[in-house]
């Protein structure tokens, strides 16, 4: 991420740094600066500054007018923003920001009803369907599949999708293997809006999160690293940022050789689960809890058996949305096979780690005069002669290699760049 613009501060102060930190804690540089911008905008449309706005909540005798008049001073300043040429969507997330230091430093703001205009649907991305995402699928390796089937299982945004926690997706994958469910389901809140979702994962991310998870546990121990505490762990152990989630998806559509018709990003898969949720008959407020959008507090109260109407409808939807095939009598075979495919690809990175291992071990165990000699032995036994063009001895990897052919003459080996002779 690029070094955010030098900007001087007058409102904001210890309360807002704290804040960002604690409820952004893993967010990179820029975005946490992008948080404190936002809010010490709103602080000079108020004119004054954060312990002011805290304080001010604190000595309210009616704390729920003070909601009430917050609410509507962000509203005056969502329209400010509008009239000065700012973007729908990005007015809409100043006022999140703002909410979202409410929720945490004081109190939930109450918004007059429908006067901050609906997030406007962006225009010039590709849509995604399930053949071009079977791709991508296809030719990722084991961490692009296990982001790319959870993706669309759970439909979550980026940044919400970049922090989940491992304890608790790990537990499900278990669980769902253990005792054989194809869809469990799950609570969810996002951490950064709070809003609440009922969540699944399908057989597909199951499968694919066991076999990241044994991955990436085996990788970081070869490396001396623990576990990470995140399931899209990066190397330093904290979680991937947003845009390495994005350059994922990126890269397998072009690997998958997908010919898009405008813009790539993360947020298109959820897209493609909402769709797929209205094409099965979930009704909106079923599709918005599904995938964690908001549904207004007056609405909620009336869904107490939403999550159950989930649950039994969404094994419905995975016709559509699975990557393995369709829902054709083969199915099953052809998961069976992919699983098989995707455990030959493990084993064969497992290999590569542990190559690695025994590469290092000789590098530093092993003096390299005597591995001289050890080449030296095993040429002389096998009675090959080997000269690179270099004049250099040929390392021990090289001369196994030429050990291992099933030619009993060598004149080139052309990739290796030297020439070979062995004696009758």
């Amino acid at each position: 991420m690029g070094k955010p613009k030098t900007k001087k501060w007058d409102k904001i102060g210890k309360i807002t740094e704290e804040w960002v930190k604690a409820s952004y804690s893993n967010a990179d540089v820029v975005s946490a600066w992008k948080y404190k911008d936002r809010m010490n905008t709103f602080l000079e449309f108020l004119g004054m500054n954060d312990s002011e706005f805290v304080e001010g909540y604190k000595r309210a005798k009616d704390r729920n007018e003070w909601a009430k008049s917050i609410g509507l001073k962000a509203v005056a300043f969502y329209n400010e923003r509008i009239r000065q040429d700012y973007a729908t969507n990005t007015a809409r997330a100043e006022v999140s920001t703002i909410r979202a230091f409410c929720r945490d430093n004081c109190t939930t703001l109450l918004l007059p009803r429908k006067k901050i205009a609906k997030a406007k649907e962006a225009h010039g991305e590709h849509e995604f369907s399930r053949e071009e995402l079977s791709k991508m699928f296809y030719v990722g390796d084991v961490r692009s599949k296990a982001i790319l089937s959870t993706a669309i299982s759970l439909g979550f945004a980026v940044e919400d999708f970049s922090e989940l926690p491992r304890q608790l997706i790990e537990s499900l994958a278990k669980k769902a293997t253990e005792e054989k469910i194809d869809f469990i389901g799950f609570d969810y809140e996002r951490g950064k809006t709070g809003v609440s979702s009922r969540s699944h994962l399908t057989p597909e991310a199951r499968d694919s999160l066991k076999a990241w998870f044994e991955y990436s546990d085996k990788k970081r121990e070869s490396e001396g690293k623990p576990k990470s505490e995140w399931v899209w762990s990066n190397g330093n152990g904290s979680h991937l940022s947003e845009q390495a989630i994005n350059d994922i998806i990126k890269d397998l559509v072009q690997k998958a050789n997908v010919t898009t018709t405008g813009t790539i990003r993360f947020h298109l898969i959820r897209k493609f689960l909402t769709s797929a949720l209205h094409h099965a008959g979930f009704t909106d407020w079923e599709v918005k809890r599904a995938v964690g959008k908001e549904i207004p507090t007056s609405d909620g109260t009336y869904l107490h058996g939403l999550n159950n109407d989930i649950d039994l409808k969404f094994p419905q939807v995975y016709d559509g949305i699975q990557l393995n095939g369709s829902g054709s009598k083969n199915h099953l075979r052809i998961e069976e096979l992919e699983q098989k495919i995707q455990q030959l690809e493990i084993n064969q990175e497992n290999l590569a780690i542990e190559n690695q291992t025994l590469r290092r071990i000789i590098e530093y165990s092993i003096p390299k005069d005597k591995v001289q000699d050890a080449i030296m032995k095993l040429a002389k036994e096998h009675g090959v002669t080997i000269a690179k063009e270099s004049g250099e001895m040929l390392t021990l990897e090289e001369l196994i290699k030429v050990l291992r052919t099933t030619e009993k003459k060598i004149e080139i080996i052309k990739d290796a760049g030297f020439e070979t002779h062995i004696g009758d």
